[in-house]
């Protein structure tokens, strides 16, 4: 399990975003050159999916890039299931003992 990665959910979210304000862009751009409003929201929707559909797999490979990216220190640990609030404590505590975390 790699913590550095980013979870499929919020790579979708970004491209539709993103996506949204360019298609605002490309349909204002279509309609300036043609002055035909379904013309432009029908090249804006169409150019938007096929551009998420892009972002997504753009951004699905890069997470699998580690060129510029800051790894925190702790994982490489193989963990094998989730902490529980219990052994986040524990963690914790051990962290404050070694100096890793100043005293609350």
């Amino acid at each position: 399990m790699n913590v550095d990665r980013e979870a499929h959910l919020r790579s979708i979210l970004k491209a539709v975003s993103y996506r949204l304000l360019a298609a605002i862009a490309t349909a204002t751009i279509v309609f300036v050159f043609t002055r035909r409003i379904a013309l432009s929201i029908g090249v804006g929707l169409v150019e938007s999916v096929a551009k998420i559909i892009c972002y997504y797999i753009h951004e699905r490979v890069w997470s699998f890039i580690d060129f510029g990216t800051k790894k925190h220190p702790l994982s490489s640990l193989p963990v094998s299931k989730p902490l529980t609030e219990d052994d986040m404590d524990i963690i914790k505590n051990k962290l404050k003992d070694l100096g890793y975390i100043d005293e609350d």
